[in-house]
């Protein structure tokens, strides 16, 4: 049981980042090409795991596009920037515990 509680809990999380990937991703690229360019062009199927989305997390989480000058681009990346963090995050600590419980419980049989 434990491993199913995690591995939902692990799903969840990831989805979670998956859609705040996909708002600002595809929000950027249409309204504010300037910050999405900026941004290093990013695409959902680039960003398609934790480890290839880890340099749009760091743009964000570093407040690079205040770089941009452009203000609403900014207030755009403003809005967004916590939920892909915070998602961002929860997704990889969902990873451990998901291990964690892995090797404590072990897999179901």
């Amino acid at each position: 049981m434990p491993f199913w509680i995690a591995s939902g809990v692990f799903l969840g999380f990831l989805i979670l980042e998956s859609i705040t990937s996909w708002i600002f991703i595809r929000g950027s690229k249409k309204k504010h090409p300037k910050l999405w360019s900026h941004a290093g062009k990013p695409t959902l199927m680039g960003n398609g795991d934790l480890i290839s989305a880890w340099p749009l997390n760091k743009y964000l989480l570093q407040r690079k596009y205040a770089e941009l000058g452009d203000q609403d681009a900014i207030a755009y990346a403003e809005r967004n920037r916590l939920p892909f963090v915070v998602t961002y995050f929860a997704a990889c600590l969902s990873v451990l515990v998901f291990f964690a419980v892995l090797f404590l419980f072990g897999s179901p049989e």
